[in-house]
């Protein structure tokens, strides 16, 4: 096999000791104490090269680093990095450290004569092994090599005291990140409401984090919504930077885990290949720009979404998990001021839906309880019943009526009542003239005095068919003045009843000539009213000739109250009302008030009798269509 490339070792103790192991008692990070550590390694057994493992999830030696660097350009798939990872792979499954003989079968001696050592020293923590170093000598001499066995155990002791140190570092700064988290808690909570908890909360992380901007979306239905914005006491909905942030924060949603843009080579592998569309155009491309979103999650849901902003600084992994754990710290609170500043019916809704999810199930509880209710409304109106009621317009009428005619042709003098008044019996509603009436009078009493003298005269004379003419004229005379008298008499004209004035509306007739016998007012009585229901031609076939049925009316004038109704009659005879046949049926009134007065309008509901709730929505439809299939 081909032989690494060898550099100069330290000889003995001094300086190259003493950095080795300042190098690895002051590691900052687990790579440069395993680097630091092969080198020790290596030092101790006088390697000439070797590498040092890590422990994969398989439990297969994973290549951290090698020594001299320039081994590693070999690749991984080079006989030298093989032959030392099946070395490594035999300490795991040895789980003891140990030494192998290396064979080099192109020098002379063959495969028997052994050439150089491989050193297997196992590291452990926690009683668990978490690496291992392999390192090649080309020591012959076994024996000697085993009394460097004692040195490379106690240096390999030093990684589970640098775990140890690793882990105390990171208590002490999940401890501060908890500290300053709780902090940003008590801020946000000072807040009045959640939209003051909210803004205190964008606006301390902003300070804390350096940030030019910090926005803080709310999950609403399916989409995310800005709630606070650092620095803005009132949010322009439609603004631009707001619906880009929206944009980013939905980005983040569908994920489901922090996104950091841009990415760097210290960003964790598992956020860097992350989709950052959104991400990008919210920094619009400007290299100094830097964003992270870090979603909110209460239980099982997510509820919102942290977006950070600032210049020059990117986002270490350190920051992220800071920022992840603010998010997980501050997320139920926020959830539950959410929830506290709700209306008090959408408390009851979810406390109700909260109840029946230990019937339904914790999913789609709303969806599972709409099933339920539509399947009870479906299984109720296919085998209950309803009153079932006709409901059709209705008319008050009088049920008897009295006309006031005009006695004669006249000119009209005065109207003394309107439409819609009371009237009582005998009042006066309007008064004809009768100034040429009294006039005739006169003229026609002269004459009928001349026709007496004129009588007397011929008689003396005993003249007798003038005597009998005079005789004729006074007799017509004396009917003349008889009908004048009448008409003068009559001129008043009253009301026969006491009752409702329904029409008459004569004031703008006054000085006219009224015909005789012409309709001047329509009275009628007020006690008699009776409600004249117009039924569809549909319906009129659900009402018996033999049976009394009972119902309720209500005006439009006055629609809160009712009044019982009682069917007395059906008239047998379709009128035409706007486009449609419609039957009068005549009901009585049973207790009616006061102020209702014919002519009024409204609805009424005549029940018939309990049907089943499926024929009263589908009647109509399939009657309708039976008619047009002709069945």
């Amino acid at each position: 096999m081909t032989q690494a490339q060898t550099t100069t070792r330290p000889s003995g103790p001094g300086k190259g000791w003493e950095r080795i192991i300042e190098l690895v008692n002051e590691a900052p990070d687990e790579q440069s104490f395993l680097s630091g550590m092969l080198q020790l390694q290596c030092m101790i057994v006088a390697a000439d090269y070797g590498a040092i493992w890590g422990i994969d999830a398989q439990n297969k030696p994973l290549l951290a680093e090698t020594w001299p660097t320039t081994l590693a350009e070999h690749g991984p798939s080079s006989t030298v990095v093989q032959m030392l990872q099946q070395a490594a792979q035999s300490g795991i499954e040895r789980g003891a450290s140990h030494i192998l003989k290396l064979q080099l079968g192109d020098q002379p001696g063959g495969a028997d004569d052994p050439k150089s050592l491989v050193f297997v020293t196992v590291m452990r923590h926690r009683g668990r092994i978490a690496a291992v170093s392999t390192a090649v000598s080309e020591s012959r001499d076994t024996k000697i090599a085993k009394i460097t066995q004692p040195m490379r155990e106690l240096a390999a002791g030093l990684f589970d005291n640098f775990q140890a140190r690793q882990e105390a570092t990171a208590s002490r700064i999940d401890a501060q990140n908890v500290r300053q988290a709780m902090a940003l808690l008590a801020v946000s909570q000072e807040g009045r409401g959640f939209k003051g908890a909210c803004l205190n909360l964008v606006n301390e992380v902003a300070k804390q984090q350096q940030c030019t901007r910090v926005s803080l979306g709310w999950i609403r239905g399916k989409a995310i919504r800005v709630v606070a914005m650092s620095d803005t006491e009132h949010l322009k909905r439609h603004d631009e930077q707001v619906t880009l942030a929206e944009m980013a924060m939905s980005e983040c949603l569908d994920q489901q885990q922090p996104i950091v843009y841009p990415v760097t080579e210290q960003t964790d592998p598992l956020l860097a290949h992350a989709v950052v569309h959104s991400h990008r155009r919210l920094t619009g491309d400007h290299p100094n720009k830097h964003t992270v979103s870090i979603p909110l999650r209460h239980g099982d849901e997510w509820v919102g979404v942290l977006l950070l902003e600032r210049s020059e600084q990117p986002f270490t992994n350190i920051a992220v998990q800071k920022m992840q754990l603010v998010a997980d710290v501050v997320a139920p609170h926020l959830d539950d001021r959410k929830r506290g500043d709700r209306f008090l019916a959408i408390h009851a809704w979810h406390s109700v839906t909260y109840l029946l999810s230990y019937l339904v199930g914790p999913k789609h509880v709303g969806w599972k309880l709409l099933g339920v209710l539509v399947a009870a409304v479906l299984g109720f109106v296919a085998l209950g019943t309803w009153p079932y009621h006709i409901n059709a317009e209705f008319t008050l009428e009088a049920l008897e009526k009295r006309i006031v005619p005009s006695p004669y042709n006249g000119r009209l003098d005065a109207v003394l009542v309107e439409p819609g008044q009371i009237v009582k019996a005998d009042a006066l509603l309007a008064q004809l003239d009768t100034t040429e009436l009294k006039l005739q009078l006169a003229e026609a009493t002269s004459q009928l005095k001349m026709a007496a003298l004129e009588k007397s005269q011929a008689t003396a004379e005993g003249k007798q068919a003038e005597a009998q003419q005079a005789q004729a004229r006074l007799e017509q005379t004396q009917a003349r003045i008889s009908l004048l008298r009448y008409q003068i008499e009559h001129s008043s004209i009253r009301t026969p009843i006491d009752g409702f004035l329904l029409s008459g509306d004569w004031h703008d007739k006054v000085g006219g000539v009224v015909e005789q016998g012409k309709p001047m007012f329509e009275i009628a009585p007020i006690v008699e009213l009776v409600a004249m229901v117009r039924i569809s031609e549909n319906d009129i076939d659900q009402i018996g000739e033999l049976r009394d049925y009972a119902g309720q009316i209500a005006t439009r004038s006055v629609p809160e109250e009712k009044f019982d109704i009682r069917v007395t009659r059906v008239i047998p005879l379709a009128t035409p009302v706007e486009g449609a046949n419609v039957f009068e049926v005549r009901c009585a009134i049973e207790k009616p008030a006061d102020w209702l007065r014919p002519g009024m309008e409204g609805i009424a509901k005549i029940e018939i009798e309990d049907r089943r709730i499926v024929w009263i929505l589908t009647h109509e439809i399939i009657d309708t269509v039976r008619l047009w299939l002709w069945l």
